[in-house]
């Protein structure tokens, strides 16, 4: 399955929004994940323990937009299977990748 980004305002938007979130649910399913919402820069035993997780994600929200660092990528997931992640299976208006940060598009 391919996923949409960005997909809103698009033709077949509602179904892109649907596999988005299909994929996004399957990868919530194979993998253990944690995001911090409001905090970009996390510590290991601190913030959590990054090895009770297969991704570790953290989050600083901006005008929108949302900027995330990924601390942890054990399964090596692509950098599209990231930002589906840390945009909570949307991506309705995409991402780009700042430096070593994604940054998702919000509105």
């Amino acid at each position: 399955m391919k996923i949409y980004s960005p997909w809103a305002f698009t033709e077949s938007e509602k179904e892109k929004a649907q596999v988005n979130r299909k994929i996004y649910d399957e990868l919530k399913e194979k993998y253990r994940v944690y995001r911090h919402d409001l905090k970009i820069s996390l510590r290991d035993g601190e913030d959590c323990n990054f090895s009770d997780y297969d991704v570790v994600i953290g989050r600083r929200p901006g005008y929108l937009h949302s900027v995330y660092k990924i601390h942890k990528n054990e399964p090596q997931l692509s950098e599209l299977e990231l930002a589906l992640l840390c945009d909570l299976g949307n991506l309705c208006f995409g991402y780009s990748m700042q430096g070593e940060g994604i940054c998702v598009n919000e509105d």
